[in-house]
C-alpha cells in the first residue's frame, strides 16, 4: 500500500513532499528514476514523498532544473528552514536511536543519554508543575525507555557539556546519583565527555544546544532545539556537516577527558 503524501497545507515541508510526488507523476517518472537523478535510492524517494525525510539543497536544485519549475523546490526549502517542521520529534527520535555516532553539545542541562532517572524526573516535574506534562510517571518511564533505546546499539558518543549544564537540578541525593552516572559513562570506551569551563566563555555554543548524528548508511543529520519546545532536524548533508564542524570548534575549547572527569567528580551536589 502506497502511503499518501502529507496534507500540503500542514507545513512547507509537507508542500515540498506533495509537490515531489505531484511532479513525478505528472511527468510519468518512477521513484527509481528520480532516485537515480538526485542520487539516492527508491526507498529514500518514497520517504521524501511521505514527509519522513527532507530533500537537501542540491536535490531541490536538480529537481528544479529537471522539471523547469522556476526554482520552486529550492525556494520552498529555504522558507521551510525558517519555520517549524511538525514531524521534528519523530525524526529526532529516529536519528537518536539509529545513529552509530553522536556528537552532542549541551549548554543548559545534562542531555540524553546521560540522565539518571531522578534527574529526568526533576526536569519533567517542572513541566508537570507548569501544566506542560500531564502524566509525570508516564513521561519519566517513556524518557528512560527512549534513553535505553539510544544506548542499545552501543553508539560512539562524543559529548561536550558547558559547565552551566552541570548546575544543580535537584536534591543533593539526585545530583550525587547523576554525578556518579556521568563518571560511569565517562569511563566507558565508546563515550567521551568533556567540559567547557566558565573561563572558555564566550564561545559559539552559548546560543544553544545541538546534536550531530552519523548513520550506519553513511549519511549525516543534525538537530538544534530551543527551550520553547521547538526543534529543527537538519537532513541536508552539507548543512549537517557544517554543524559537525561547529561541534569541533566548541570541543577545541573544552577541558581534556581526564580534566573533565576530575571536574565531574568534584561536582557540587
Amino acid at each position: 500500500m502506497v502511503r499518501p503524501s502529507p496534507e500540503p497545507t500542514s507545513s512547507l515541508y509537507a508542500l515540498i513532499a506533495h509537490q515531489l510526488r505531484f511532479q513525478r507523476l505528472k511527468h510519468k517518472m518512477t521513484q527509481t528514476e528520480i532516485g537515480q537523478i538526485i542520487g539516492c535510492t527508491k526507498g529514500q524517494v518514497s520517504k521524501y514523498e511521505v514527509g519522513l525525510r527532507q530533500l537537501d539543497k542540491a536535490q531541490c536544485r536538480t529537481l528544479d532544473e529537471l522539471w523547469d519549475t522556476g526554482g520552486i523546490f529550492s525556494t520552498l526549502l529555504e522558507f521551510a528552514k525558517m519555520g517549524i517542521d511538525p514531524n521534528w520529534r519523530e525524526s529526532l527520535r529516529k536519528y537518536q536511536v539509529q545513529a552509530n555516532t553522536l556528537r552532542l553539545f549541551s549548554n543548559n542541562i545534562i542531555p540524553l543519554p546521560f540522565q539518571s532517572e531522578g534527574y529526568a524526573r526533576t526536569l519533567l516535574q517542572a513541566g508537570f508543575n507548569a501544566g506542560l506534562v500531564t502524566d509525570l510517571d508516564g513521561a519519566v518511564e517513556r524518557r528512560m525507555k527512549h534513553q535505553a533505546e539510544m544506548l542499545a546499539g552501543d553508539p560512539r558518543i562524543w559529548a561536550v557539556l558547558d559547565v552551566v549544564a552541570l548546575r544543580s537540578m535537584g536534591s543533593p541525593a539526585v545530583m550525587a546519583e547523576q554525578r556518579d552516572l556521568l563518571l560511569e559513562f565517562a569511563q566507558q570506551i565508546p563515550v567521551s565527555i568533556r567540559i567547557v569551563s566558565a573561563e572558555a566563555a564566550p564561545h559559539i555554543g552559548i546560543d544553544g544546544s545541538f546534536t550531530c548524528f552519523e548513520l550506519r548508511n553513511g549519511l549525516r543529520a543534525a538537530f538544534a532545539g530551543t527551550n520553547l519546545d521547538v526543534g529543527r532536524v537538519i537532513d541536508d548533508q552539507a548543512e549537517a556537516a557544517s554543524v559537525a564542524v561547529r561541534f569541533e570548534q566548541i570541543a577545541a575549547r573544552a577541558l581534556s577527558e581526564d580534566q573533565s572527569r576530575e571536574w565531574i567528580a568534584g561536582m557540587r551536589t
